[in-house]
């Protein structure tokens, strides 16, 4: 590890100490805001012995378009959320390099609203399921103390929708942009019988043109929750998400040369094939809890899902025609879930206990047809694939935190999964074999935290955990010899994580936070190979070590400082070959992983006057070179954005009325925003926009 590369974000670690003492004079403020994911009970964020950020609804949507989560998300170290450009494909995210590897949605991180998993049993996530606008706040775990969510849990980002209002409330937004984006919403939200009932429900319209050419996309979505306190000690929440997006078009990756010609134009494959994707998300659950006799607390969640899912993809007619195994170019998926988990939780003298069971099943019919018929491209033509996919989990986890002394905390966590994998083939045509087949994964997750409070004000702490994750359907689908069948020779990956951290309150509300970690996975999936449209997969080893800082800081009266910075030395331990167009490929010990910026770093100075009246702020986000694939033959480079933004809220009457505008890429910067990773035909890059706009409207009245 390159040592010398840590010693800016160590050097953050003395900052705090001159600013604490020139801000002295100041009255004591309270401790940051309650965290919850990771810990067996609430808790300030100062005294959770782990990596935890979490995002209020003012930066989650005030002065934001409020199109997806990477707009916010850049505020949390040791998490990169990127916009890939390409609504057929959803966010890019990863957790400390955890879902590098995905070409596509969420993967390797556990999604969760209101304590519902967004994430199904195979790893696989998509977070445009999420309203932004309709969310109260999200935390953001990262390290030890997230793997005992279970299966592909290397970060975990839980959103928590907005609470009702006590008076009934209606509220509309609009936003405009570049490239005719624009973004409609209204909602309503209230209680109702004294109290006991409430409610909100939000509705909205998103379209755009897309910053690339053939990358328009419209989205339909309503968010929807409700509560009922049955009496004082019981109560009842429902969740409902729908999301409906027809037909968004996908400009696919572009290549070195297309990028550095013409970075808003798409590969001639996206016009000929006219790629693109229609699904239809929903998700719903309830959520019970009661308190019981002496702080002891039971809850309950139940959740159901379907997902239904129809892409067109560039894959040639000759390939398809030629190689009787291919599986077309037209993905048709239908995915129906559900799952139940049950937790309770004992107060003890000195702590918390919490035991609880954690089910899950998704049964998928897969088929895939050829996207051409004759000489006509582009439309839905003969099967070539035919399967029912299930995957099942049950998990049993234990959680506990120890008061071991007044400055002494302990906390242990505890996972039992199992995973079971199941493919029926109805394909069986010609030289195309029978792919059916099972597979089993299973693994226990420990992870130990310990945490010393150096002050009332400053602690340091320090964890260890183990994570697993095991392939998604996708990556389990083929054998690299070509055979029929799962991969059953694919393993899970498993991780090892040591994090030492150091927090400290600071004046005014503010919070600084340094975290160290080394992770070291065995079995992590890298390609095998890469041919006809089909990808197959092996295992390699990985070595991840990096540092984070946070700094959240109010000076100078009504002015303020945020910093998210982070570094990461991620690399292959091991050698390992791979084929790709025929070619075998060697991958030496010691190349970058794809997909992960050594550095990343985020910084925003702001002008707030206490709500309501103006705000604006500027900020700065900065990302080393990305590489683009395992060979690391290429990579995209590292880049500055500067944005900038102002607001102003005014109450009137019975309600509220707000405007914004913001520009990003305020120099008009041209860089590649994303890469996909390992993509066969070297078309690795996702130019970001250049200098574009949004202003918006918000009103809020109660009649």
């Amino acid at each position: 590890m390159h040592y010398r590369s840590l010693r800016p974000l160590l050097a953050l670690g003395l900052l705090p100490l001159p600013l604490s003492a020139a801000l002295a004079e100041e009255a004591p403020t309270p401790l940051p805001p309650v965290v919850v994911v990771g810990m067996p009970s609430p808790r300030p964020e100062l005294e959770a012995p782990a990596a935890i950020g979490r995002v209020d609804t003012e930066d989650l949507a005030w002065t934001q378009a409020g199109i997806g989560l990477s707009e916010s998300l850049v505020r949390v170290p040791g998490l990169t959320a990127r916009n890939r450009q390409n609504y057929a494909q959803d966010l890019q995210i990863q957790s400390r390099g955890f879902g590098a590897r995905s070409s596509f949605g969420v993967r390797g991180i556990q999604l969760r609203l209101d304590g519902i998993p967004l994430t199904a049993p195979d790893g696989q996530g998509q977070p445009s399921s999420l309203s932004v606008t309709s969310l109260d706040h999200i935390e953001v775990l990262r390290g030890p103390l997230a793997y005992p969510y279970g299966n592909a849990s290397g970060g975990v980002i839980a959103a928590f929708s907005a609470p009702p209002p006590a008076a009934l409330t209606f509220g509309s937004r609009v936003v405009m942009g570049s490239d005719d984006t624009w973004r409609a919403s209204a909602s309503a939200a209230g209680q109702a019988l004294d109290g006991k009932l409430g409610y909100r429900v939000e509705g909205l319209r998103f379209m755009t043109d897309g910053y690339r050419e053939h990358s328009a996309a419209r989205r339909d979505q309503v968010a929807a929750t409700a509560s009922w306190q049955i009496d004082e000690t019981k109560r009842l929440g429902l969740v409902f998400n729908s999301l409906s997006q027809p037909d968004a078009q996908d400009p696919l990756g572009l290549s070195r040369a297309q990028y550095e010609a013409n970075p808003r134009q798409v590969d001639p494959g996206a016009n000929t094939f006219n790629t693109r994707k229609s699904l239809n998300d929903r998700i719903g659950g309830l959520r019970y809890e009661q308190q019981l006799a002496n702080g002891d607390s039971l809850e309950l969640v139940t959740y159901g899902s379907s997902r239904a899912v129809r892409q067109f993809q560039s894959i040639p007619v000759n390939t398809q025609q030629t190689q009787p195994r291919n599986s077309g170019g037209v993905i048709d998926l239908e995915r129906v879930g559900y799952g139940s988990d049950g937790r309770y939780n004992w107060k003890l003298s000195r702590g918390t206990l919490s035991a609880g069971l954690q089910l899950q099943s998704l049964k998928e019919n897969r088929k895939g047809y050829e996207n051409f018929i004759g000489a006509t491209t582009g439309v839905l033509g003969a099967l070539r694939r035919d399967e029912d996919n299930q995957v099942d989990s049950f998990d049993q986890f234990l959680s506990a935190d120890w008061a071991l002394s007044e400055r002494w905390t302990v906390l242990g966590a505890l996972r039992r999964s199992e995973v079971e994998f199941e493919s029926e083939d109805h394909y069986i045509v010609g030289a195309n074999p029978n792919d059916s087949g099972d597979k089993r994964y299973s693994a226990t997750t420990p992870a130990l935290a310990l945490r010393y409070a150096w002050s009332a004000a400053s602690s340091v702490y320090g964890s260890w955990g183990r994570a697993f994750e095991t392939p998604t359907f996708t990556e389990l689908s083929y054998k690299p010899d070509g055979s029929g069948g799962l991969n059953l020779d694919l393993r899970a990956s498993r991780s090892q994580t040591f994090e030492l951290g150091w927090k400290r309150a600071l004046p005014r509300g503010g919070l600084f936070t340094l975290a160290l970690f080394d992770t070291s996975a065995e079995d992590d999936i890298v390609p095998a190979v890469n041919s006809g449209g089909r990808a197959s997969f092996q295992n390699a080893d990985t070595q991840r070590r990096g540092a984070e800082a946070g700094l959240t800081l109010r000076v100078l009266g009504d002015w303020s400082l945020q910093l998210a910075a982070d570094y990461i030395d991620a690399e292959f331990a091991e050698t390992f070959s791979y084929v790709s167009g025929g070619v075998t490929r060697t991958v030496t010990k010691g190349n970058r992983v794809p997909g992960i910026a050594r550095h990343n770093a985020w910084v925003e100075l702001a002008w707030r006057r206490a709500l309501p009246g103006w705000s604006a702020a500027v900020d700065l986000r900065h990302s080393g070179a990305v590489p683009v694939n395992d060979l690391n033959s290429d990579e995209a480079e590292s880049y500055r954005v500067l944005n900038a933004r102002l607001g102003w809220l005014r109450p009137y009457g019975r309600g509220s009325l707000g405007a914004f505008v913001r520009v990003d890429n305020l120099l008009d910067k041209t860089y590649a925003g994303s890469v996909i990773v390992n993509e066969g035909n070297s078309r690795f890059f996702e130019p970001a926009p250049d200098r574009s706009w949004f202003a918006g409207v918000e009103m809020n009245f109660m009649p």
